[in-house]
């Protein structure tokens, strides 16, 4: 062992320690402070002029940049290509729920600004966080970037490949990123190379961090470390938010001076890629999803989580309608995106949120939060209600015929579901004209008058213009002359006349699927007519909702703490929804609708609505629930696995398909994942595709408490049932503790007549974005 390589930064933690304003000022002052310091140290000719400062995320150099006068920006692109100021292409530190593509505008954005100051980057760091999606390997790839060192934080989390400080290459569709998977990002801080007391590099203090680094050292030996170097990031103090510190300069120095056998060096990332590439060209190499530990955090805070995923939704329908920019400008692309960012970055909530969840700072960073999703889904509303002014939509809801314009926002040919509403009350029924063909239309309730649906195929982009007119409704005959319903007006004998109504308080039967329940036991089959198959998992029934409680038996954070990597105590008590109340809610052309109420621990009100559709493959359905308030730790889930033969389960994040438990990173997470739109389950001669719309975290496994696996890769894991996982307050530091709320959650199941991936992938992605109508002149 030769050298020890000092990464100098400051983790970005958007809200732990403080207002969020207040972190990001600060983060623009640091690196006022580290030119300062820099530049003193050539100006004076000192050791200062070696001083290194890493910009852990471009977040932090983005806003500085609009601070900075054009002479501030020129210095600090100088000092970057002296090799004083490091950058890096992360953004921020994320959870999975980033989205692909805003992150590639903004790490697009990035390249240019350095390519205007004459300056390249092509590494990058994180902190603290312990995954990355897959679609954001995709950004780094496309984006020319080479290098990632990567500072893992085992809190209930873990480094992928069993073990820290290893190189590996991470490879996806032919190209690959060379990735070091360092220590915790505090561990030099933890070393007492950053002395406090006294606050200089006295000799205690050398000696003190030289025998934590030989006995360091020692361990890496006894684990099979191979290179003459290794590198470690160290913080200003021991924090996240640090500043920089000129004593650590100071204190490298001091122990260089004390001892030969090993040596400090302050560097840049991107000095630390160039000073081990050529070392490490014999790395393995990987490829597959590096799972994140801590997405499980959206679960803490679900209505917002929900909020902001319908903003997505909005954003993306909003891109496809636009797509020439005649009404999205940058700024208004740019309030949208920054704000999705902002609700994305890791930390959630302050610090002591569990601890003390009555705190006034902690209230307010929970706001705050919930803020950026806010702002994005009001930005993202503004643009398309912008958009589609712009494409002829009048504004005004309130005629009882007109025109409506159908579009479809995808590159691919669909057959979907167009549903448009109108402002009266008193409405008769309704006939729909498109191009001379009379539409097979439903009318249904809607919060401000009635929603009327149909189904109808749209090429790639084609709009449509609908003529709509109410008629006058039909009489309904009473047939007294067959049996078929009695003076009552119950429908319940079994008849040739209406041979459907009488089955619905029993069953759900369309072309393609029949689902049975019955009150007390449940749904007690979902069967799939093209596989001839019953889907219907024993112990994690289809819709039937979960609730799991860990009963305190110490304080609040004592008892998350001891939960390690598992999401519940060995105490951990579960129950399932029981159903009660069976309501048909809808019956027509173009679907039947029934609501299953549950009671079910830990809510006020549980149920689920099922929209079974009558011409299309689909079936949409949505969890209603009224949740109470518990502190301990709690719950609440929905399965959604199926029992398919040949079954291989696929999910998607961030724009990219891959087996869970099997497409991985060895060593990785694979009790949940944060994914983007759904589920996909191949089967012999199909595929089925489950869109998790609003609660975008799954779980995987058995509900019980358990040892971990660390991902293996094998075949076996890709076979575990599968639970939306809708919310849980887990967390002992940051995570939100209060559930309680009213709310409910929408999910879509879709059937697609092909085995193929990318066709079903694409076919989900559809059906998330769905058909934009609006009413024209």
């Amino acid at each position: 062992m030769k050298k020890i390589y000092l990464i100098h930064h400051s983790h970005t933690d958007i809200g732990y320690t403080d207002l969020q304003e207040k972190i990001i000022y600060n983060h623009i002052n640091y690196i006022y402070k580290a030119m300062d310091l820099i530049l003193a140290g050539y100006e004076n000719d000192t050791e200062m002029k070696h001083f290194k400062w890493n910009c852990e995320s471009y977040f932090a150099v983005e806003r500085f940049l609009d601070d900075a006068t054009e002479a501030q920006r020129v210095q600090f692109f100088d000092l970057v290509k002296k090799g004083n100021i490091g950058l890096s292409a992360t953004y921020l530190n994320f959870t999975d729920l980033v989205d692909k593509y805003i992150l590639d505008s903004k790490t697009k954005q990035m390249v240019q600004i350095c390519k205007n100051y004459d300056t390249s980057i092509k590494v990058a760091m994180n902190a603290d966080i312990n995954g990355i999606p897959l679609g954001a390997l995709d950004v780094f790839l496309e984006n020319g970037i080479e290098f990632l060192f990567t500072n893992v934080h085992c809190h209930h989390g873990m480094y992928p490949l069993y073990k820290n400080q290893v190189p590996y290459y991470w490879e996806r569709n032919g190209k690959k990123l060379l990735v070091w998977s360092g220590e915790h990002y505090h561990l030099s801080n933890s070393f007492g190379l950053v002395p406090t007391k006294p606050e200089s590099a006295d000799l205690v203090q050398v000696e003190k961090a030289y025998a934590a680094i030989m006995k360091y050292i020692a361990q890496c030996d006894a684990n099979g470390y191979k290179y003459d170097f290794i590198p470690l990031s160290i913080s200003g103090v021991f924090s996240d938010n640090a500043p920089p510190n000129a004593i650590i300069m100071e204190m490298i120095n001091a122990f260089n001076s004390y001892t030969n056998e090993i040596q400090l060096e302050m560097l840049t990332i991107e000095e630390l890629y160039s000073k081990i590439a050529d070392k490490l060209i014999d790395v393995p190499t990987y490829s597959g999803d590096l799972t994140d530990w801590w997405s499980h955090g959206v679960g803490s805070t679900p209505y917002a989580v929900k909020h902001a995923k319908e903003a997505v939704r909005i954003h993306r329908i909003c891109q496809a309608l636009d797509a020439s920019r005649e009404v999205l400008t940058d700024q208004r692309l740019q309030n949208v995106e920054n704000n999705l960012l902002l609700f994305a970055e890791h930390t959630w909530g302050h610090s002591s949120t569990i601890s003390n969840p009555y705190d006034t700072m902690v209230q307010n960073l929970d706001i705050r939060n919930i803020s950026y999703a806010s702002k994005a889904h009001e930005s993202a509303s503004e643009n398309l209600v912008r958009i589609l002014h712009k494409k002829g939509d009048i504004l005004q809801y309130y005629g009882r015929s007109g025109k409506v314009k159908a579009i479809n926002p995808s590159n691919e040919e669909v057959t979907q579901v167009v549903s448009f509403y109108i402002e009266v009350w008193g409405f008769g029924d309704i006939n729909v004209v498109c191009n001379g063909v009379k539409m097979v239309t439903q009318i249904g309730a809607h919060p401000r008058g009635i929603e009327i649906k149909f189904v109808d195929t749209f090429a790639a982009h084609e709009e449509k213009i609908y003529t709509y007119q109410e008629i006058e409704k039909a009489e309904h005959a009473v047939n007294s002359g067959i049996a078929h319903i009695g003076s009552e007006r119950i429908q319940d004998i079994v008849n040739e006349y209406d041979p459907i109504i009488c089955t619905l308080p029993y069953q759900l039967e369309n072309e393609w699927f029949k689902i049975s329940y019955e009150s007390g036991l449940g749904v007690t089959s979902f069967y799939n007519k093209v596989e001839n198959c019953e889907m219907l998992v024993d112990g994690a029934k289809f819709f039937e909702p979960i609730y799991e409680v860990s009963a305190t038996n110490t304080n609040a954070y004592e008892e998350r703490r001891l939960l390690g990597r598992n999401i519940r105590g060995l105490h951990a008590k579960k129950y399932h929804g029981r159903l009660e109340n069976i309501q048909l809610l809808a019956h027509g052309k173009v679907y039947t609708e029934i609501e299953l109420t549950y009671k079910l621990e830990g809510t006020k009100f549980s149920s689920i609505i099922i929209r079974f559709y009558h011409q299309i493959p689909k079936i949409d359905f949505k969890y209603k629930v009224a949740k109470t308030l518990v502190l301990d730790p709690e719950s609440l889930y929905l399965p959604l696995a199926l029992n398919i033969p040949a079954k291989k389960a696929y999910v998607d994040k961030a724009d990219a398909t891959f087996r869970p438990g099997v497409e991985q990173i060895p060593g990785t997470c694979m009790e949940y994942y944060l994914i983007d739109n759904g589920i996909i389950y191949q089967n012999q001669h199909s595929s089925i595709y489950i869109n998790t719309l609003d609660a975008p975290l799954i779980y995987m496994g058995q509900l019980k408490s358990h040892p971990i696996t660390l991902c293996n890769n094998e075949e076996t894991n890709n076979d575990r049932p599968i639970y939306s996982w809708i919310m849980n307050n887990l967390w002992e530091t940051n995570f939100k503790i209060n559930l309680s709320g009213i709310t409910e959650y929408c999910y879509s199941l879709g059937l697609v007549l092909d085995r193929d991936i990318s066709k079903t992938h694409e076919a989900m992605k559809d059906n998330a974005m769905g058909i934009t109508t609006f009413i024209i002149e």
